[in-house]
C-alpha cells in the first residue's frame, strides 16, 4: 500500500514538472499547433514519440481520426481520436505515422482528406510507412523521402517519381518524412529545431532524456 501511494505522488510529480516545463517555453514564444493522424494498426511509437517532442517543445498536440470511435494500434493500445476530419481546427502541422497500413493506405477518403490538408499546413510529415500513405495522397512525386530502412526499395518501386534517399529523416521543404520507429523522435525534434530554433529542440531533447545528435538544418 505504501510503495502504491509512493508511485502515485511520484507520478503526479512528473506530471507537474513536465507541464511547468511546457508553460515555461510556450509562455511569450512561438509555437506549433500539431495534429496526429490516428488509424487502426498504427504502430505506437510513431505516434507516442513525436507526441512527446512536440509536447514537450510547448506545441498544442491533437489526435485526428476519420471518426471519433476507438483505434486499435499495433500493439493493442487503444487511444480515442480527439477529433475527426471533419472538425480538426486548423494547425501548423500534419503527422502522418506508419505501421499496419495495409486498410490506410488504401482509404480513398483518408487520402483525399490529408492531400486536402496538407496544402493548407506548413509542415506535412510521416514517420516509418507513412510515407506510403504520403505517396498514395500523390505528396511524394518530385521529392526526396524516405522510410523504414527495409521498406525504401518498395517505397521507389511504388512510388518511382519520388526519389528515396537511405537517410534517417529527410528535409524537402513542406515535407519531413523520417525512417522507422524512433527516426520519428529524431525527425520531430529536427522539426522543433527548424520551425522553433535550436535552443527549444535541446530543452525538449534534455527532458526527454534522449541522446539526441542535432544535424544542420537543409538549405
Amino acid at each position: 500500500m505504501k510503495n502504491w501511494i509512493v508511485a502515485l505522488l511520484l507520478g503526479a510529480a512528473l506530471t507537474v514538472s513536465a507541464h511547468e516545463m511546457n508553460m515555461h517555453m510556450a509562455a511569450g514564444e512561438k509555437t506549433l499547433k500539431v495534429a496526429v493522424v490516428l488509424f487502426d494498426g498504427v504502430e505506437e511509437i510513431d505516434y507516442a514519440g513525436p507526441i512527446e517532442v512536440f509536447g514537450a517543445s510547448g506545441a498544442t498536440v491533437l489526435t485526428v481520426g476519420l471518426s471519433k470511435a476507438p483505434v486499435t494500434s499495433v500493439y493493442g493500445l487503444r487511444v480515442l481520436p480527439e477529433y475527426d476530419t471533419a472538425d480538426l481546427p486548423d494547425v501548423d502541422v500534419l503527422l502522418v505515422p506508419g505501421g499496419g497500413i495495409g486498410e490506410a493506405w488504401k482509404n480513398p477518403q483518408l487520402l483525399a482528406w490529408i492531400k486536402e490538408r496538407s496544402a493548407k499546413v506548413r509542415v506535412t510529415m510521416s514517420v516509418c510507412s507513412g510515407a506510403f500513405i504520403l505517396g498514395k495522397a500523390g505528396l511524394l512525386d518530385g521529392r526526396q523521402a524516405t522510410t523504414t530502412s527495409s521498406m525504401r526499395d518498395e517505397l521507389a518501386r511504388h512510388f518511382p517519381k519520388a526519389q528515396v534517399m537511405r537517410q534517417r529523416f529527410v528535409d524537402a521543404g513542406k515535407l519531413i518524412t523520417t525512417a522507422g520507429l524512433s527516426a520519428g523522435i529524431d525527425g520531430s525534434l529536427y522539426l522543433v529545431q527548424r520551425e522553433l530554433g535550436a535552443e527549444r529542440a535541446k530543452a525538449a531533447a534534455g527532458y526527454m532524456e534522449y541522446d539526441w545528435r542535432p544535424q544542420p538544418e537543409s538549405k
